[in-house]
């Protein structure tokens, strides 16, 4: 980290009599736009960890807790993704006046893509890291399956369950971390609270739920969207899939990488990420297999190499 004082501003907030917080580090002399990220089902707007301290050298960092989602409060199912979106909505209005850059991951990635559809003009560019176009029946399966584990109390069984859904577990595979990765999840998921595993249930509810959106403004930014080789929940070919729905799009696939690429390959991801931000090319990276652009098709890796045998 350079010598540049940074300052932190925690904002609570109340949307639709639900309590939420968002958290902003400021970089005064930053050289992009600031970014939003929007995570998955289990993490919260303190946990960015080293992804956060790295993109801190070239820009500010906004993060948060939607309803649902770390500390805030649970938000049942009823309420969709364009709740969530007026959330986003309401804590940007407070902590980023003029354009930002936008990161979903996992689940937080419909969320991130429908406040940019919804808010032409106000993002420079969109990243989606491990996304769907569509919820597959298999997809839709093995999700409904950790729901009926949760309900019925079969905890062991739920955190394999979920292991097995967002981890490549073949022992022929290479992940980068995987040991590590799987040691630190597992023990989230055992030390989960009755309050996490509600808005577990609920927001997974909410994605079974969720369809696309038909009309309005389509994506017109540079969109990267982003997932690992081995990725057994969002597939190299749904990711691609989703990446067809934009007008610039690029499609990067992480080597020795699954689902949670941003803990297998933080440093790899960062350099993506900021390269694309500051409109660098996307080419010689050793880390990705070759980075595609509408109308181009590579081969996806065998479908042998993600999920356990």
């Amino acid at each position: 980290m350079t010598s540049t004082t940074l300052s932190e501003e925690v904002i609570p907030l109340t949307y639709g009599g639900f309590s939420y917080s968002g958290r902003i580090v400021h970089r005064p002399d930053a050289r992009l736009a600031p970014i939003v990220l929007v995570g998955g089902a289990f993490q919260h707007q303190g946990a960015w960890g080293r992804l956060e301290r790295m993109l801190l050298e070239a820009t500010s960092v906004i993060t948060v807790d939607l309803p649902g989602w770390g500390a805030a409060d649970p938000l049942p199912a009823r309420y969709g993704i364009d709740f969530l979106c007026g959330a986003l909505d309401q804590l940007l209005a407070r902590t980023a006046p003029h354009t930002v850059n936008m990161m979903g991951a996992s689940y937080g990635s419909a969320v991130a893509h429908e406040w940019v559809r919804r808010h032409p003009g106000r993002a420079e560019r969109l990243v989606l890291v491990g996304t769907m176009a569509r919820l597959t029946d298999h997809v839709r399966a093995r999700v409904e399956l950790t729901l009926r584990m949760l309900e019925r109390g079969s905890h062991e069984e739920f955190v394999d369950q979920i292991l097995d859904t967002m981890i490549c577990r073949a022992p022929h595979v290479h992940v980068a971390r995987r040991d590590t990765v799987v040691r630190c999840l597992t023990r989230a998921l055992n030390e989960m609270t009755a309050d996490e595993k509600i808005k577990y249930r609920e927001n997974t509810r909410r994605l079974l739920g969720h369809t696309a959106p038909s009309g309005g403004p389509a994506v017109r930014i540079p969109v990267l969207v982003a997932t690992g080789e081995h990725d057994p929940l969002t597939t190299p070919t749904l990711s691609r899939e989703a990446s067809a729905r934009f007008t610039d799009a690029r499609f990067a696939m992480f080597k020795d990488a699954d689902h949670l690429v941003h803990l297998e390959r933080p440093v790899e991801l960062i350099d993506l990420l900021l390269k694309f931000l500051a409109d660098e090319p996307l080419t010689g990276l050793d880390y990705c297999h070759p980075v595609e652009h509408p109308g181009q098709r590579l081969p996806v890796p065998s479908p042998r190499a993600g999920g356990r045998r």
